[in-house]
């Protein structure tokens, strides 16, 4: 069984101000509370939140198996699982960068 690892605690969204999340310009709209529940901000910390937890939890499984304290098989799946969440985050980051270019890049 693989133990849970209690995730990062985050920087507060209250330490942040809002014209620090929302950017210049945008007083007044709905993106302006840093609280929002599905805010992309928070939405974006819990995925890394979630991708540092499940490299810890393979990192630490893997230090058990080498001193027998854990399977080898539970080591191994939590070693898989941490490469592929690491796949998805980089492929993702990618897309994301590439959009932005291709953004950036349109004529006004």
């Amino acid at each position: 069984m693989i133990p849970a690892i209690p995730p990062i605690p985050t920087i507060a969204a209250e330490s942040v101000g809002a014209a620090q999340v929302a950017g210049p310009g945008s007083a007044g709209t709905s993106m302006s509370s840093p609280a929002s529940a599905d805010s992309f901000h928070n939405i974006l910390g819990q995925a890394i939140d979630s991708l540092n937890g499940t490299t810890s939890n393979a990192t630490n499984l893997s230090l058990e198996a080498a001193v027998g304290k854990a399977s080898a098989v539970d080591a191994t799946v939590a070693s898989t699982e941490a490469e592929l969440a690491t796949q998805l985050a980089t492929a993702l980051t990618s897309k994301a960068v590439t959009s932005l270019n291709a953004i950036m890049n349109m004529p006004v």
